[in-house]
C-alpha cells in the first residue's frame, strides 16, 4: 500500500504525566536537608546543656529535715549507735539487753498498714 505524497505526517507525542518532577524533588531534598540540620543542632544542644539540670539528693541533709520526728529519730539512732568497743561476752550481753526492741513491731505493723492503705 502506497502513502499519499501530499499530506503531512504529524506525530503526537505523548507528554509524561508523572506527579515527580524535578522542582518537586528538590524542593524535598532541601526540605529533608534542613530538618536533618535542625535535629542535629537540637541533640547537640540538649546533649550540652547540662546548667539546667537540678541536683538529685537522695535523702534531705539533717540541716534540711525538719520534720518534728527527726530529732526523737536521731536520738534513737545514737543511743542504738552507743555500743561497747569491747569483745568480752558480758560487754555484748550488756548492749544487747540496753538495746531498745519493745517498740519495733508496733512500728512494722504501722508501716505494714500503711503500705496495705497505699497498694489499695
Amino acid at each position: 500500500m502506497k502513502m499519499p505524497e501530499n499530506t503531512d505526517m504529524v506525530e503526537t507525542k505523548k507528554e509524561s504525566s508523572s506527579i515527580i518532577t524535578a522542582p518537586l524533588l528538590f524542593t524535598l531534598g532541601v526540605l529533608l536537608v534542613l530538618i536533618l540540620a535542625g535535629m542535629f543542632y537540637w541533640f547537640n544542644y540538649v546533649a550540652n546543656d547540662t546548667s539546667k539540670t537540678p541536683e538529685v539528693t537522695a535523702r534531705p541533709t539533717a540541716e534540711q529535715n525538719n520534720e518534728p520526728e527527726s530529732t526523737t529519730a536521731e536520738a534513737q539512732v545514737e543511743t542504738m549507735q552507743a555500743v561497747s568497743t569491747s569483745d568480752e561476752l558480758s560487754a555484748i550481753e550488756s548492749d544487747i539487753d540496753g538495746t531498745y526492741l519493745d517498740d519495733m513491731e508496733t512500728e512494722l505493723n504501722a508501716i505494714d498498714a500503711e503500705i496495705e492503705a497505699s497498694m489499695e
